[in-house]
């Protein structure tokens, strides 16, 4: 009977104390989740989601920016951000958070991302910048960079005309064209490359830059491929996220 009554106790007891801080914080935990923001067209949630085990969110909601492992900006103007990710966007990132910014007539120096230049991998040199520019094959500066693993692209021939900024990484370059007079006349030119892919590190966390719009290039046999790499990159690079 005794031996009884110290098996009953020991269950009332298992049942009636609070869990440890591991098994809480275990129970707590949420999946990765990515917030991507403007138009993503070119990302597919159910692939990245299946490459990454990240969650695909394409608003805020409920949570805050620290609870993200990265930040997809689509050719999204600055000022249409919402608020908090327009005022924290910098502490994310110097915080450990990960961001990909892709290109277009919205984004970059056309998009008002002078705001968050500390952050940014190129050097915006004008408040429009998105031009076409002479169909050229890119060259391939990292060819051996985890987002260009089994990539090809095609020509491009419109960009977001930046300068690579100094301790940035190139991955991608296109060639330039023109002439120096065009370049001062803000039509485009002289001989210079454009920096086409770079990132950066900021404080703990990084930032890579695409100056184009991704979704020009539904024509590109490796672009979801292309995508799915990035991301992926970026939530490994990333120390932010719920399930961090």
């Amino acid at each position: 009977m005794r031996m009884r009554l110290v098996v009953l106790a020991g269950l009332l007891l298992a049942v009636a104390s609070p869990p440890s801080p591991a098994a809480a914080g275990a129970a707590r935990q949420a999946p990765l989740m990515i917030l991507a923001l403007g138009n993503i067209g070119y990302l597919n949630p159910t692939d990245i989601q299946a490459a990454t085990g990240a969650a695909v969110k394409q608003d805020l909601e409920t949570f805050e920016l620290k609870d993200f492992a990265v930040v997809v900006l689509a050719n999204v103007a600055f000022a249409a951000l919402p608020g908090p990710v327009q005022q924290g966007m910098v502490q994310y990132v110097n915080d450990g958070g990960a961001v990909l910014i892709t290109g277009g007539a919205q984004s970059f120096g056309s998009g008002g991302y002078q705001a968050v230049a500390s952050i940014l991998p190129f050097q915006v040199r004008a408040a429009t910048d998105w031009r076409f520019t002479p169909f050229r094959p890119p060259v391939l500066l990292q060819p051996s960079h985890p987002i260009l693993a089994g990539v090809s692209f095609i020509p491009v021939g419109t960009l977001n005309d930046m300068n690579p900024r100094p301790g940035a990484s190139e991955i991608l370059q296109a060639a330039g064209g023109g002439s120096a007079a065009g370049r001062t006349a803000g039509t485009g030119g002289g001989s210079y490359p454009y920096p086409l892919i770079a990132e950066v590190a900021s404080g703990s966390g990084r930032v890579l830059g695409i100056a184009l719009d991704l979704n020009d290039f539904a024509g590109m046999r490796d672009r979801d491929l292309f995508v799915r790499n990035t991301i992926t990159y970026l939530v490994r690079a990333s120390r932010m996220g719920s399930a961090r």
